[in-house]
């Protein structure tokens, strides 16, 4: 039956606003980019060359990127970006150091964290059964069946501040007959995603704690995070081209930071009589060195004087 044109055209309204006012909340999802989790603390390295901090940073990024919540940064870049400016891509904790790897990488938030535990805890059948081959072995019970434990400490970090918004642990145990790694990946970002790792025992569970962690990351609550005031500070001297701030690494200033030179301007309202002030930015500089509480920078443009204060880029 033929519609009305316009009845039609209603429907097609209705339908494309629906649509319209539906997927806008995750059109713009949070930027996040995923660290390799660290291994710090863990007592034995049995799976020999795989590497399992790599390996569930890069099947949290396939969930993340299949949920369409979130905009993901390709892992395949981090590595030569934070490289490339003396950054580590796994598991910094001073706040600095999260702050600048957020800058460069084009990430608001950062998913981190640490794997506690990935040991062997239990294990099942008669060892003499792999000493003995085919059929027969499984015919009198002898396969050996091993329970392996996997307990990661995730944080979520807000790259603007380095302040950590969510930190949660999780914990996962698989049981299998064969636990090698071997061949598997290839040790670097971007290597852990294909079928031949995550169908096996070891990827299995490892992907089972992928999907774990990645569905407690709520997007929503990410964008509903407050904006962190940007960066302040002042100059404070100004010695043959070193340009000496009172912030440093404690406030969240990071060598390659970037900060914007702020002359305050007083200018009374001739409606009101108050005065006013306004921030009117006359130059630029670049942290090249940073102490606990001060930084050091150089000119990019304009020319900085002591007493103006720096507004560090957002």
């Amino acid at each position: 039956m033929r519609l009305p044109r316009a009845f039609a055209s209603a429907l097609c309204g209705f339908i494309v606003s629906s649509f319209a006012t539906a997927s806008p909340a995750f059109a713009g999802g949070p930027s996040v980019a995923v660290l390799n989790f660290t291994t710090q603390g863990l007592t034995s390295n049995w799976w020999g060359n795989f590497e399992p901090g790599v390996a569930l940073s890069d099947l949290i990024t396939d969930q993340l990127t299949n949920s369409g919540k979130f905009n993901v940064v390709d892992r395949k870049n981090l590595d030569s970006v934070l490289s490339e400016h003396h950054l580590s891509e796994g598991g910094e904790v001073a706040p600095a150091s999260f702050v600048q790897s957020g800058r460069l990488i084009g990430a608001k938030y950062l998913i981190t964290g640490n794997i506690l535990q990935f040991d062997r805890t239990g294990q099942s059948g008669a060892a003499a059964g792999s000493l003995i081959h085919g059929w027969a072995g499984a015919a009198l019970g002898g396969i050996s069946s091993t329970r392996v434990t996997l307990k990661v400490q995730v944080r979520v970090i807000d790259a603007q501040s380095g302040q950590i918004l969510e930190s949660f642990a999780d914990e996962k145990t698989q049981k299998g007959t064969s636990w090698g790694a071997g061949g598997f990946g290839g040790g670097a970002a971007g290597g852990y995603g294909n079928s031949q790792f995550v169908n096996s025992t070891m990827g299995h569970l490892v992907n089972d704690e992928a999907i774990d962690i990645s569905s407690k990351i709520d997007p929503f609550k990410l964008a509903s995070t407050p904006i962190a005031p940007a960066l302040r500070g002042q100059i404070i001297s100004v010695d043959e081209g070193d340009i000496v701030l009172n912030i440093g690494s404690s406030r969240g200033v990071g060598v390659g930071s970037y900060f914007d030179v702020i002359k305050v301007k007083h200018i009374k309202d001739p409606s009101s009589g108050r005065i006013l002030t306004a921030d009117l930015n006359v130059g630029k500089i670049q942290v090249i060195s940073v102490s606990n509480d001060t930084a050091v920078g150089k000119r990019i443009s304009g020319n900085p004087a002591v007493n103006e204060s720096v507004l560090a880029e957002q």
